[in-house]
């Protein structure tokens, strides 16, 4: 029987001249055209399987989708969606919620949907001639299959289809270079559960995974395999947000430089997050408010300051002044640089700046740093730095308190100081932001309670994630462009 099919298929190749028609191409990868992928890998192997995994809801078709989308829209290569799952009215209004406009695609001759047939098993040589009809009628370099697993169910056995894909399937396109992704379900998110034939087959696998980060949807793939390729981050988070986008690791450029950047504006009765993104997603920092940040033990202060220097940067810049008492491993040198990034030159920071260390750490000595001895009385202290700062400047400051700092100096006694400092800030106004790393276990559960808004920051992947615990927000993948003010992309 599965000669029969194989014969079957031959002869149809054969009546279209597809036998004669080895297209030769230069570059042994095609670019996937889908948004951060081809930043973490060459491309898939042209003329390739592609086997693209996942559970309900994974995103596999709209991956798939982009695939053929892209490849057409940017790279000039026509292609091919063969679906078992939906009608094509259907499909053209699904992804126009994504940005992708196939029904224009078509009328150029550049895209074809083809509907499949559910047959039982003599109909496996129709639906393969079909497909065959359809990449030569428009030259397609793409096709995808949507779904294979339903297309090896029509066989008797795994080991005919596993003939079948391997001697018709995979080698007619290879042959054509017509790159192919082959959809694969799954009862279970994963990887290394339910591995079959057509895994081994292909040149690429790619799993895509949904699982929950405390109550948060998060999506991440695996790249299990891509022959040919050094695979360095074979794992990457991903949304859906307006498309399929890979989340590739983020990059902080090293050269730091003076720049103006133009922060948001002011909402009414609270100051700007310095993000524009952030702002319209929790509506900026209310005046007089404790902003909580718990922050990942696997962030730089680089990488945490994405989120937290720009409202400080935006605060200062609008004359207004600041106290810092830096996180264990952050030197005044590092603030004085990571202010010229976001803006703030070195004479705006001698003027608006106060920064509180340690006496028996040495620090540069500027005449903005203040040296505190350990059994000084703090809270009074920094009290007096604050009205100090209100009378100069006729303005509250914004507060920047590395925890652990301060519980490192003045252990339990620091949650006190929290807690008067918090009452203070709601009588004379401005913002206090709370940066609390991971060293004591119980602090965030003494803290979280009293702060106005808690915000926390991660990284998986490589890739920076954010989410509101108050208020509630979605989980949010934060992007740098070519600014150092981030994009706050929701994983949706």
């Amino acid at each position: 029987m599965v000669r029969a099919y194989i014969w079957a298929v031959l002869e149809q190749c054969y009546k279209l001249g597809i036998g004669w028609k080895v297209r030769k191409m230069n570059s042994p990868f095609v670019k996937t055209g889908i948004e951060g992928l081809d930043e973490i890998i060459e491309g898939f192997p042209r003329g390739g399987l592609i086997v693209v995994s996942g559970a309900p809801g994974t995103g596999k078709t709209v991956f798939a989708a982009s695939f053929i989308y892209n490849g057409v829209v940017r790279y000039g290569e026509p292609g091919v969606y063969g679906s078992m799952i939906e009608d094509e009215r259907r499909f053209y209004e699904y992804m126009l919620r994504f940005g992708m406009d196939f029904g224009k695609l078509r009328d150029r001759g550049l895209f074809k949907y083809v509907a499949l047939p559910t047959l039982l098993e003599p109909g496996i040589p129709s639906i393969a001639n079909t497909l065959l009809e359809a990449i030569e009628e428009i030259d397609a370099r793409r096709l995808v299959i949507d779904s294979y697993t339903a297309i090896s169910q029509m066989f008797k056995s795994e080991g005919e289809a596993r003939i079948f894909l391997h001697t018709v399937l995979s080698k007619i396109v290879r042959e054509l270079n017509c790159t192919t992704i082959i959809i694969k379900e799954m009862k279970t998110g994963d990887v290394g559960q339910g591995y079959s034939h057509e895994d081994f087959i292909a040149e690429g696998v790619i799993h895509l995974r949904t699982h929950r980060l405390e109550d948060k949807l998060a999506r991440e793939l695996t790249i299990v395999k891509l022959r040919g390729s050094e695979l360095r981050n074979p794992d990457a988070c991903f949304t859906l947000y307006r498309g399929f986008k890979v989340l590739p690791p983020v990059r902080i450029d090293g050269n730091i430089a003076y720049r103006r950047i133009e922060y948001p504006p002011d909402p009414p009765g609270g100051y700007t997050t310095g993000i524009p993104d952030l702002d319209r997603e929790i509506g900026g920092y209310p005046d007089g408010s404790t902003i909580l940040f718990e922050i990942d033990a696997k962030l730089t202060y680089r990488e945490y300051s994405i989120i937290t220097a720009p409202v400080v940067a935006s605060y200062i810049l609008r004359g207004r002044p600041c106290i810092i008492v830096p996180s264990g491993g952050v030197t005044v040198k590092d603030l004085v640089e990571l202010g010229k990034l976001y803006g703030v030159d070195e004479k705006d920071f001698q003027r608006y700046m106060r920064i509180v260390v340690e006496s028996d750490v040495w620090e540069e000595r500027l005449s903005n740093v203040i040296q505190m001895k350990p059994d000084e009385e703090v809270g009074r202290r920094l009290s007096e730095v604050v009205e100090s700062l209100i009378e100069e400047f006729g303005k509250p400051p914004i507060r920047v308190y590395g925890v652990d700092r301060i519980v490192r100096l003045y252990g339990e006694k620091a949650i006190d100081l929290l807690h008067m400092a918090q009452d203070r800030i709601r009588r004379r106004g401005g913002l206090a932001l709370w940066l609390l790393k991971p060293v004591k276990p119980w602090l965030s559960e003494m803290l979280a309670p009293i702060a106005g808004i808690h915000l926390k920051i991660m990284r998986r992947h490589g890739c920076i994630l954010l989410y509101g615990v108050k208020p509630r927000t979605p989980l949010y993948a934060v992007k740098l462009p070519d600014s150092p003010i981030p994009k706050i992309i929701p994983i949706v």
